[in-house]
């Protein structure tokens, strides 16, 4: 049974609601959703206008239906008693909204899954607008301008005589023009006003300009990758990693993206209780079965609270993320060789203990959490500890199985709990600004589709006949498979205008830090092993679906990449081809590791193919603060003790704002039973040299302008 408490009392449909089934199944394009809009004034209160629309929906169930067409030939109808699918929140820049409107006006009604009500609230920079949808198969109970009355007047009854909402009807007479002959600039013109109001919405950045660098307005790759998947997925305009970092202006863009016909929206379905594994979660099942289930796949974050927090509100936030994330209350069980993952019902929450005050943390330590052993088949996968300091601040302990959850999720939770914990401290639930599929949704449609052949078919051609592992000059044979491993790390820090500096070397030749970095390690690895090639693994996002990008969940994927080395080959020219190669095999890596491996041929007694592992945290969301009506309350993060590695050489590159100062630093985790801590540390200071050289370069060259 599900968890969102779907109505179980189905009734049959009735005649004429058959015929207009039967209509939109036969001619789709000509059944379409009537739309009327309307300018609410004043600015409205978010969360009593959701209400207003919840109570609207409460009072009328019809509009909140689904229709199923049985086995016996008949047709059902289903009322859900879930309102939050009727309700959606977008962001649009003033000039954009008829598009937007317009975009709305043709979405096609799917009556499994779709209600054949649905409001969506449009916010601009200073104002909003409520749009309305009525499918024609309710037309005879209901009609737009009664059901926005409704609307306005729960909404005046709820905020009080003070506060009387007013509505002024949104002309749509010119969302469907006649076809006109549109001249390239004017076509460029209209894509770079929609190109540009993603890039204000993904920054957080209203004022950026046409011409502004998206990289200056603090864009990273993964907001690169979010903005790539919304201007694909809202509106057909495709572009790539490489297009960005050359030509990172909204009007630069705007010349070289294609326009297609943009990808239909997953309507978010209700969650059934079990789901199968993802491809990225089978592949990390598989490792931490390998490991006897031991804490080595948990993620041990930990934050120290610089001001004084409300321990019961950030009880009650965290309990409202769970909620909200499907995947934080996921049990995993395995039955006949198959792992499935089963949702934990919203009634059952309270059974299981995740959630431990520092009055019950007299002897916990960070170093006792992180060793803790979950068992998955019956403990939700977070534990969430407070801990006091010696200086009295608040520590959070926050452990978390990788299985349910990967960095980009990270960012996604400390995000949402921002929210939760403002509302709460208020004594009030937290009004999300939308609603999120759930990881087990995205696992059921990945089973369905299964491997993209494309997708697989690319890494075998870029990795086929490749030399796996690594060899240095000074790498130790292990004696014996017995051989305890010994897992050693160090930290390179670098000064403050290094960031600046660098920064601006990757921006002068269209890469991105993490490329730079990457580059820098893959050239003194050469030079250690006399190398001609080597395969480096990094992480991806595995987020291709933008639908999924606000869902908590483990997508990441490990993809290989393939360096290939020229002796006579400058620097610069090597970081081209490195850029290029990564970039481009972004829009690949929903590929987990072990199918591309299996389709090389390499058995799986062999281990992975790449002995070394880069990758960077970006903005790191355990650096940040939580805004509070009574002001913000920063944090920093306490990094852990690494004493596990998969790898024989893993470099973390570390780049952190703090008080809107940027830094940058590197860690490196080691076996040092096979890479002696001497060959460490030597590697170490060349890649420290190097990149130093490159920032010093680029100062000498801004300092002589």
């Amino acid at each position: 049974m599900s968890d969102t408490n779907t109505a179980t009392a189905p009734s049959l449909a009735n005649e004429r609601e058959e015929y207009i089934w039967m209509q939109q199944l036969q001619e789709p394009e000509q059944v379409k959703y009537q739309l009327a809009a309307w300018l609410l004034n004043p600015y409205p209160n978010s969360a009593i206008l959701h209400k207003s629309i919840h109570s609207l929906l409460a009072t009328h169930t019809e509009l909140n239906t689904r229709y199923e067409f049985t086995e016996d030939g008949d047709l059902y109808k289903y009322p859900d008693t879930d309102w939050t699918t009727c309700v959606q929140n977008e962001q649009a820049a003033q000039g954009q909204v008829t598009a937007l409107l317009s975009i709305l006006a043709q979405q096609h009604w799917q009556p499994e899954i779709t209600p054949p009500f649905l409001a969506t609230v449009i916010s601009t920079e200073n104002s909003v607008i409520l749009a309305l949808r009525l499918h024609p198969i309710l037309e005879e109970q209901f009609t737009l301008n009664g059901l926005i009355k409704e609307i306005r007047t729960s909404y005046n009854n709820y905020s009080g005589s003070e506060h009387q909402l007013e509505l002024t009807p949104v002309d749509l007479s010119s969302l469907n023009p006649a076809p006109a002959k549109k001249t390239q600039h004017t076509n460029v013109a209209a894509l770079a006003s929609i190109i540009l109001t993603e890039f204000r919405s993904t920054l957080a950045e209203p004022n950026m300009t046409l011409d502004d660098d998206f990289f200056d307005f603090g864009g990273h790759s993964l907001l690169a990758t979010r903005a790539i998947g919304n201007l694909q997925n809202n509106h057909g305009i495709k572009l790539n990693f490489n297009d960005f970092f050359k030509s990172p202006s909204a009007r630069a863009l705007a010349n070289i993206a294609q326009q297609e016909q943009p990808v239909a929206s997953v309507t978010q379905i209700q969650p059934e209780q079990q789901a199968p594994l993802t491809l990225a979660q089978d592949f990390l099942w598989q490792a931490y079965s390998a490991f006897d289930f031991s804490p080595v796949y948990n993620l041990p974050f930990a934050i120290e609270f610089q001001q004084p927090v409300n321990e019961e509100a950030l009880h009650q936030a965290f309990n409202d993320l769970i909620i909200r994330h499907v995947g934080l209350r996921t049990l995993f069980k395995t039955s006949h060789q198959q792992t499935l993952q089963y949702t934990v019902p919203i009634t059952e929450l309270k059974q299981h203990q995740w959630f431990l005050p520092s009055s019950d943390s007299k002897d916990a330590t960070l170093a006792t959490e992180a060793a803790y052993k979950f068992d998955l088949t019956r403990e939700l996968p977070l534990r969430i500890r407070l801990l006091k300091a010696h200086n009295g601040n608040t520590i959070l302990s926050f452990l978390v199985h990788h299985m349910v959850i990967d960095e980009w999720s990270l960012n996604t939770i400390m995000a949402d709990l921002n929210i939760a914990y403002a509302a709460r401290l208020q004594g009030k639930a937290p009004v999300w600004p939308n609603s999120v599929p759930s990881i087990h949704e995205f696992a059921r449609m990945q089973q369905q589709n299964g491997i993209n052949q494309q997708h697989l078919d690319y890494w075998c051609k870029h990795l086929q006949g490749a030399v796996k592992g690594l060899t240095l000059n000074s790498t130790v044979a292990t004696a014996s498979q017995n051989t305890a491993p010994q897992i050693e790390w160090l930290e390179i820090k670098f000064d403050s205008a290094f960031h600046r500096n660098i920064s601006a070397f990757a921006k002068k030749h269209h890469a991105s830090i993490f490329s730079v970095f990457y580059t820098a390690i893959a050239t003194v690895l050469q030079k250690e092993g006399n190398l001609t090639e080597i395969v480096i693994g990094t992480s991806a996002s595995g987020r291709t679906d933008p639908n999924y990008f606000d869902t908590v969940g483990y997508f990441t994927t490990m993809v290989a990449h393939r360096i290939r080395f020229n002796p006579q080959q400058p620097f610069t020219s090597l970081l081209a081809d490195t850029s290029k190669q990564i970039n481009e095999s972004i829009e690949y890596a929903d590929i987990p590791i072990n199918h591309i491996q299996q389709a090389l041929g390499i058995p799986d007694n062999q281990g992975l193919m790449f002995d070394v592992y880069i990758h960077i945290h970006t903005n790191n969301a355990l650096n940040g603060q939580l805004n509070t009506p009574q002001g913000a309350i920063p944090y920093r993060q306490i990094l852990p003790e690494r004493n596990e590695s998969m790898f024989g050489l893993h470099f973390e590159i570390m780049e952190n704002q703090i008080n809107n100062q940027h830094s940058l630093s590197m860690i490196i985790t080691y076996q040092a039973h096979r890479y002696p801590t001497a060959v460490v540390e030597r590697i170490a200071r060349e890649v420290k040299q190097l990149l130093s050289k490159l920032a010093a370069q680029t100062s000498a060259q801004s300092g002589s302008q």
